[in-house]
């Protein structure tokens, strides 16, 4: 199978994570060519990262794509069988999707004091702070984030994490976790995990190979 696509990006990231969790064997490439090419647009028409290609099957966003390999992959399933289970998984994966990782994203176009607009910065750590609020309420308290086992949850969660622990530092918030209990206990079980760590430091030594002069 093949993954076109950065590990630094936090979508690709996603697909990575659930591919080495059921133990999915893979490569990582990006496109020769760069992701306009006419032979890239004939795999993803949208030119766009991740694009898996597993035998003749050939799909496109993230979320598909995992939801994809989770129903074809049936061991260690990410999505929990009982309903109410799986919404909680989901929602905890949605709440870092669509509410912490775009602002916490936002803050990089304010990363330079010179051009800085601090109203949009100020706004962007509150939103996060709320969504974080959320998140510390929606948190199973357990090893991982929707409960004892690693769910599509934490295929989520942790990508954002890292950008919010790359970003949050330089705006203010030298614990990104807030001093949140349960975060900051599901932060200590992401860096004690050989699989989820090994992701994290692939994605900070892209961030450097992406950026060396951060």
């Amino acid at each position: 199978m093949d993954i076109y696509g950065m590990i630094l990006s936090p979508y690709v990231a996603r697909v990575v994570l659930t591919a080495r969790h059921k133990g999915i064997k893979h490569k990582m490439k990006m496109p020769a060519g760069g992701l306009k090419t006419p032979e890239f647009m004939a795999l993803n028409p949208l030119g766009k990262i991740p694009t898996m290609k597993d035998g003749a099957t050939v799909l496109y966003e993230s979320g598909v794509i995992v939801d994809y390999l989770d129903a074809k992959y049936k061991k260690k399933r990410i999505v929990p069988a009982a309903a109410k289970d799986a919404a909680r998984a989901r929602l905890i994966a949605t709440v870092f999707a669509e509410y912490v990782q775009p602002p916490t994203l936002a803050l990089m176009r304010q990363r330079d004091p010179a051009t800085r607009d601090q109203k949009v910065v100020e706004e962007k750590i509150a939103e996060i702070n709320r969504s974080l609020d959320v998140i510390e309420k929606l948190l199973s308290g357990k090893a991982w984030a929707a409960g004892a086992k690693f769910t599509i949850a934490d295929v989520y969660a942790a990508p954002c994490w890292f950008f919010m622990s790359v970003m949050l530092p330089s705006f203010g918030m030298a614990d990104a976790t807030g001093g949140r209990k349960k975060l900051g206990k599901y932060v200590a079980k992401l860096k004690k995990d050989k699989m989820v760590s090994g992701v994290l430091a692939e994605m900070a030594e892209g961030l450097k190979n992406f950026n060396p002069g951060r």
